[in-house]
């Protein structure tokens, strides 16, 4: 059997909110985001995520077109589970935790054939 690699969690985060958050939204949906903070990509943070759920892409998409910036708080506030409040008051991180959530949205590929 594969040894599971330890992994850092971020500042603030223990093994029991990641054992709750799993448990809540499903184990391979919670994930670990390294954020980039700089455009080197020196400076970084990691949070955890959520891939979106149903509910909450319904909201995004209700408001893409009418209100991008409240579309994009809407995934940020649903998905980001850890270090929100820093990624809402850093416009690099805000931008980036949108990119990591937005990677998540499950899209699957239909097979069509002709009758």
């Amino acid at each position: 059997m594969a040894e599971k690699k330890k992994i850092n969690l971020p500042e603030g985060v223990t093994e029991e909110m990641i054992s709750a958050w799993k448990e809540r939204y499903g184990a391979a949906k919670v994930k670990l985001a390294t954020l980039p903070l700089d455009e080197d990509g020196e400076e970084t943070m990691d949070i955890i995520v959520r891939v979106p759920d149903r509910k909450t892409l319904g909201e995004f998409e209700k408001w893409m077109d009418k209100n991008p910036v409240k579309s994009k708080d809407i995934m940020i506030n649903a998905c980001v589970l850890s270090g929100k409040d820093q990624v809402k008051t850093n416009e690099d991180a805000m931008v980036a935790a949108f990119d990591a959530v937005s990677e998540l949205i499950p899209i699957r590929k239909a097979v069509i054939k002709n009758l």
